[in-house]
């Protein structure tokens, strides 16, 4: 995605009306220069996945992927 080097990453499926619906999983961490970054899996309205989005809190670009994204647990 053209997202100043964060690093999203845009899922191409065929539609031409196709558009972000909702988000499905949010993950944060720390990049390598200790910055904070939100990752959020979307899908589109037709339910499939629509974009890795990722944010950098300065806006700089992502200097690396992290190596596992864990989840917590979820409630009960």
């Amino acid at each position: 995605m053209d997202d100043g080097g964060q690093g999203g990453l845009r899922f191409h499926q065929s539609g031409p009306d196709r558009r972000f619906e909702r988000q499905l999983v949010e993950y944060r961490f720390r990049d390598l220069d200790s910055v904070s970054v939100s990752a959020t899996v979307n899908i589109d309205q037709y339910g499939d996945l629509f974009e890795l989005d990722l944010f950098k809190g300065d806006f700089s670009p992502l200097l690396a992927y992290p190596d596992t994204f864990e989840l917590p647990p979820p409630l009960t």
